[in-house]
């Protein structure tokens, strides 16, 4: 028997694995305890595995449980896309998109992009989970997220069927407060950094590992890195109110040229990447995600085109994004 003939034991097979309980499944689902004890055994006897453990305080996967878990993520997300696409030609535009998003993206385009994507498509419901690529493509390659749009990881590095749309170069840069000492400095060596603390972003580990090189190949000392922070803007705050030194993405000071922060003369390249969006091949017909897309392609090409005259005077680069008719 064909798993995609098995759409309704999936279902209750992921309750149970999300709930970890029979009895609380069966609330999510409104069914009898007895009939979704019944359509567990179906499914596994259909495998010849036992894909849960009974256990005193619930139903633990096996390894057999995880393995199958993963898979229908994917599958109740490609029902999930056909019925809201289904919606679409029925009720106008309904359905859930799953977004994932860089610190860069999620603090500046992404919220523009999903503005213009409800303009288009009023009645769909968006989420939004903003965090580094380590937490984020998991996530996505598991079916939890929908899209994520972030700094692209090398193309041997992803799982078959994952597409990817590209948009431009990141480049990190040291950045630090507006007041701090080092911003009027024409050259600023690693050893000038070695002075102050830093402050980063979310145990990015990856941009740490470019920082260490970066000074290192300098001369300079490892970074003390005195704060960690799950917030963009807790970081920025800190450097506005104290000699911190951070790193972020030179397109967030294009694209936020008024937040208070600026990037220092440091010499050496931190790291330039590609960035882009990355989703499951099945979906590049699925609208909004092809919305998606568009509206963040429109949005990047009209900050690349703002004058930096123009910047200043708005006090936000992308203050006029959002506009349909932009």
């Amino acid at each position: 028997m064909p798993l995609l003939r098995n759409a309704a034991l999936l279902r209750d097979f992921l309750v149970v694995a999300d709930t970890g309980s029979v009895s609380a499944a069966a609330q999510v689902l409104g069914v009898s305890q007895p009939a979704l004890t019944k359509s567990v055994r179906r499914l596994e006897a259909h495998y010849g595995l036992a894909l849960f453990e009974r256990r005193a305080r619930g139903m633990v996967l096996t390894p057999f449980g995880e393995t199958l878990l993963s898979h229908a993520k994917l599958i109740e997300a490609q029902c999930r896309f056909a019925d809201a696409e289904m919606q679409a030609f029925t009720k106008g535009a309904g359905g859930r998109l799953r977004i994932g998003a860089g610190p860069f993206w999620g603090a500046t385009v992404i919220p523009l992009a999903i503005v213009r994507l409800q303009q288009q498509l009023p009645k769909l419901e968006v989420e939004l989970d903003v965090g580094v690529n380590t937490v984020t493509h998991p996530k996505l390659f598991a079916g939890d997220l929908d899209i994520v749009v972030c700094a692209l990881p090398d193309a041997g590095r992803l799982p078959p069927g994952i597409d990817v749309h590209r948009f431009f170069d990141l480049s990190m840069r040291v950045i630090a407060g507006e007041q701090h000492p080092l911003v009027k400095r024409r050259h600023v060596s690693a050893a000038d950094l070695a002075s102050y603390p830093w402050a980063l972003y979310q145990r990015d580990r990856e941009i740490l590992q470019k920082l260490l090189k970066a000074l290192g190949d300098d001369g300079g000392a490892p970074p003390r890195v005195m704060v960690e922070s799950g917030s963009v803007l807790a970081v920025l705050e800190m450097l506005k109110a104290a000699p911190y030194l951070s790193c972020i993405a030179d397109a967030f000071l294009h694209a936020r040229p008024d937040i208070g922060v600026r990037a220092l003369a440091f010499h050496r390249d931190i790291w330039t990447c590609p960035s882009g969006a990355l989703y499951h091949g099945t979906l590049r017909h699925f609208a909004p995600v092809h919305a998606l897309i568009q509206a963040i392609d429109e949005i990047c090409a009209r900050i690349s085109r703002t004058p930096k005259a123009a910047r200043g005077r708005t006090g936000n680069a992308i203050s006029s994004a959002v506009s349909p008719s932009a």
